[in-house]
C-alpha cells in the first residue's frame, strides 16, 4: 500500500470549508493530483481513525487536487477536524 502521509498533504481550512463541516459533516484535504478516490478514502480513514461515506474530488485551476470527504454519522467533522489541529 501507498504511505497515507504521501497522499494528504493537509486539510483545507476557509470559511466555506468550515460551514461544510457544520453542514454536511465533510471534511476538505489538499491530496495528491495522481490519486484516486480509493487511495484517498483508504488514506484518510488510516491517518484519522474514521470512516467516510464518500469521497469528491476537483481539481483546482492551479493545479492541486481538492478532496471533499463526507464522514460517517458516528463521526463529528468538528470533533475530528479539533483532533488533528485544525482549530
Amino acid at each position: 500500500m501507498v504511505d497515507p502521509y504521501s497522499i494528504v498533504s493537509h486539510p483545507l481550512v476557509t470559511e466555506q470549508t468550515v460551514a461544510s463541516m457544520d453542514r454536511d459533516n465533510v471534511l476538505v484535504f489538499i491530496v495528491k493530483r495522481t490519486a484516486s478516490k480509493s487511495e484517498i478514502k483508504k488514506a484518510i480513514e488510516e491517518l484519522y481513525e474514521v470512516e467516510l461515506v464518500s469521497v469528491n474530488t476537483l481539481v483546482l485551476l492551479d493545479g492541486r487536487k481538492k478532496a471533499y470527504v463526507k464522514l460517517r454519522e458516528e463521526y463529528l467533522a468538528d470533533e475530528v477536524a479539533t483532533k488533528i489541529g485544525v482549530f
